[in-house]
Formats: structure tokens, sequence, C-alpha cells
């Protein structure tokens, strides 16, 4: 499917197209599981390569950013699905080619969602300006966009949703966390301690946290070597885009914020797996504990019976009236006390 996005004066409009050739007033083409006579007709109009799907998918730094004579090329991969039971974790391509932005992707990530149904409502809630002179407030003019820096101003608006979208993941991530530590360490306070099946259901709630801030983490270290990809990229078009160069370094910024919140969130998520594994091994020796007291309250009555057992013709009790009664209560004692002896020393 290909759709294209118009701008008209200060609105932005969006348009599914089937067989009719791409106008030439079209500033964003989305390329959303494209075919190949689709990839073709787009190829045509900003002539330059698209890359594959096993291209987009590399994870060496030079074919994930990348440029050519006709483009400017940027393979991100964005967690998508985040609200579904399985998350996933998808490359899309980012394109600056014949003054245009070109997306491909094979995933529907809620921020191009976000972002596309913004800028067609209010382009200004997304930021598309391109003046240097801002009006009070946090928007800008948007008479003030520039033909040539429309491409940028949609890929930067992009960008910072995405960006937006990890910090929702990171905060959502954070709440589950301590939802965990709430559960692990409020156990010790329950009549009922916590048992199998729930230390299974929190360990795989530890990993499937860590995995998704594991993930957000390496898409920030991709969005590390773009802002400075995207900064060389502007010096060299016009170095008169302070605005765009501005809001680079503010997404720069919110990115190593992010990166230092994951760092905590793993650190966090490392504590909690080993508070878990450490509570887990308090059950295990707890259990252990009740079977060695056992084992050492039963010896002596076995000992005990092993001896009237033998069968040895020489044994008095064997001919008392009381020596049956005599080696049950021995028993019972030699079990009582020791069981006495360690419930006083509070081992169980």
């Amino acid at each position: 499917m290909i759709a294209v996005y118009r701008r008209d004066g200060q609105q932005f409009s969006r348009e599914v197209i089937g067989q009719e050739d791409i106008a030439e007033d079209v500033v964003w083409i989305d390329l959303f599981e494209p075919g190949q006579d689709e990839i073709a007709k787009v190829e045509a109009v900003i002539g330059a390569s698209i890359p594959s799907r096993a291209e987009m998918m590399e994870i060496e730094i030079s074919s994930r950013l990348y440029r050519d004579d006709a483009a400017e090329v940027m393979n991100i991969p964005i967690i998508h699905g985040l609200h579904s039971d399985t998350p996933s974790f998808a490359p899309i391509t980012f394109m600056l080619a014949a003054g245009r932005l070109v997306t491909i992707r094979y995933t529907d990530p809620a921020s191009f969602r976000i972002f596309a149904a913004r800028l067609c409502h209010d382009p200004l809630l997304v930021g598309i300006e391109d003046s240097d002179k801002p009006l009070p407030g946090t928007a800008y003019a948007l008479s003030g966009i520039g033909e040539a820096h429309i491409a940028e101003n949609l890929l930067i608006g992009i960008l910072e949703t995405v960006v937006d979208r990890i910090a929702d993941l990171l905060e959502t991530i954070s709440v589950d966390l301590d939802k965990i530590a709430s559960d692990i360490f409020s156990s010790s306070a329950r009549k009922k301690p916590i048992g199998t099946e729930d230390f299974k259901r929190i360990l795989q709630r530890i990993g499937a946290a860590g995995d998704l801030a594991s993930r957000a983490r390496e898409t920030l270290a991709i969005f590390d070597r773009l802002v400075p990809f995207l900064q060389l990229i502007l010096e060299e078009r016009d170095k008169s885009a302070a605005n765009l160069r501005r809001r680079l370094k503010i997404v720069a910024r919110d990115v190593r914020s992010l990166n230092d919140f994951c760092s905590f969130l793993s650190n966090k998520t490392t504590f909690l797996l080993d508070t878990t594994v450490g509570m887990i091994s308090i059950e295990q020796n707890g259990i252990i504990k009740i079977f060695s007291v056992a084992s050492v309250a039963f010896l002596p009555p076995t000992l005990i019976a092993s001896i009237y057992g033998m069968n040895f013709r020489l044994m008095p009790e064997l001919d008392w009236s009381f020596g049956y009664p005599m080696a049950i209560v021995m028993m019972v004692m030699s079990a009582l006390l020791p069981t006495l002896y360690f419930r006083s020393k509070g081992w169980f």
C-alpha cells in the first residue's frame, strides 16, 4: 500500500493511491507492506533504490545509516504492539530523496498513526515549521515552512513521536517493575507464602520487562548515531535551518536521558531477578530444613526399634511385662526431645 501526504497551504492531507501516478506536490510517501510494483513505482519517482526487507534488518551501522548520490537512508528498529500480549521489534526505513520523505515499513507502530493523525489535524502539534521566529508559546508559525526543509521537518516530527513512545514504554516498564517489587517484598507479611507458580509468573514478568527495556535501549543506541547523521545532513544542505537543529538537539537530550533511565531499569531488573532467585532459595532451604529436622528427630526411635528388632536370645527386656510399653515411650521421648530442642532454637 502506498499512502501519500500532500501539503495544501497550511494543511496536510493523506491519500491512498493505486495505479495512479504520484503527484509532484507529494511531500511524504509512506510504503506499508509494499509489493514489488509499488517499490518500483516509488523508486522511479525519487530516483533512488529502496532497501529490501533483508537489507533493512542488517545490524551493521554502515547498513543502517548511509547515503548515496540520490538519497539518505536510515534503518531504525522500532518496537510496536506494546498493548498486545506479544510486543515485536521491526526495522523501519526513512529516506530523504528528491525533496520528499519516504518511509518503508512492514509493521504498523502506533507512533506512525499518532503522527499522521496529528499532522492532518493540526501540523503545529507535531512541530512542522521552518521559521527562525517562533510565536509566543510552544508552537511555531506554519506559514514559515520552507519547501526545502519540509521532508526534514516531517522526519524529525516522526522521530520525536517515536522517542515519546519509547518514553511511554519505559514508564510502563518502570510501573510494572514497581508492582513486581511490591509483590516480592510483601510476600513475607502474608500468612500464605508465595508458591512455585507465583514465582514462575514473577520471573516471567521480570524477563518480559527486561527484554522490552533492552530492545528500547537498542533503538536508543541507533538514535545516538542517527542524530549526528541528520545534523551533518542539515549542515551540508542549509546552515541557516536553526529550528531544525534545535529540535534535533532536544531529541538528542531526550535520547540521553532515556538511555540513563534504561540503565536504571536494567539495574532494577537485575536486582529484582536476584531478589526473586534469593526468595526461591530461601523457600527451598525452608523445605530442606523441615526434612532435615524430621530425619534427625526420627533417627533415635529408629535406632531403638532396630535394637529390639534384632531378636537375640539374651535380651532381658523381651521377657519384661512392661518391655513393649517401655520401648514405645522411649521412641516417643527420643523423637519429642530433639523436636522441642529444634523448636526452641527457631529452626522450624
